[in-house]
């Protein structure tokens, strides 16, 4: 019996092994299981995360690139002028600027001209109960390259809005690095309203 005895005890220890293992196993696996969904959901979360991400950074950059449009819009002057008789005085400082500028350009300025009442001019034509448009007729001696420099300024840094509505340039007979240059530039302000 003794010899049953000796037997029977490694078979009970493997069933205990084995039933101790099911209880483990029992308990185990529902935690595993929930591991497992857990992984998966943050796995998940993280691509819309991700997906989210970018789709934020290209909304901002997006912003950024309007934000920079609407920040190169030039703006149209409003006359403080309230004398209907005072023409240069609806564009403020504007005239007194842009010959400013060509003269720190070293353009030599031969002539100006000015029209109040350009019939060329669709804003004046259609608008002029709104707005004030003064072409003004520049004829300038200059080299190419001040010329480009006073192009630049006004198309660049120049803050409110302009037209160049003319420009011809022919050479200057008595030296070949100069040049001639015939310029309409079309200058716009807004009119004072009584709200304003």
């Amino acid at each position: 019996m003794n010899k049953k005895n000796n037997q029977l005890v490694p078979i009970v220890l493997l069933g205990a092994v084995v039933i101790f293992l099911l209880i483990i196993y029992s308990f185990c696996n529902p935690a595993f299981n929930d591991y497992q969904r857990a992984q998966n959901k943050i796995n998940t979360d993280s691509l819309e995360v991700q997906r989210l991400q970018e789709q934020y950074d290209q909304e901002k950059e997006k912003r950024k690139q309007e934000d920079i449009q609407i920040q190169s819009l030039k703006q149209v002057y409003i006359t403080n002028s309230v004398n209907s008789d005072d023409n240069l005085g609806k564009f403020g400082t504007m005239f007194d600027d842009i010959i400013k500028r060509a003269q720190y350009n070293g353009l030599l300025i031969r002539s100006i001209e000015y029209d109040m009442k350009p019939a060329s001019s669709a804003i004046y034509n259609n608008f002029s109960d709104t707005y004030n448009v003064c072409e003004l007729k520049f004829f300038f001696v200059s080299t190419y390259t001040q010329l480009k420099t006073f192009m630049n300024e006004l198309t660049t840094s120049f803050p409110y809005l302009i037209s160049i509505s003319k420009l011809d340039v022919t050479a200057f007979s008595g030296n070949e690095d100069y040049i001639l240059i015939n310029m309409a530039i079309t200058l716009y302000s807004k009119k004072q309203t009584k709200e304003e």
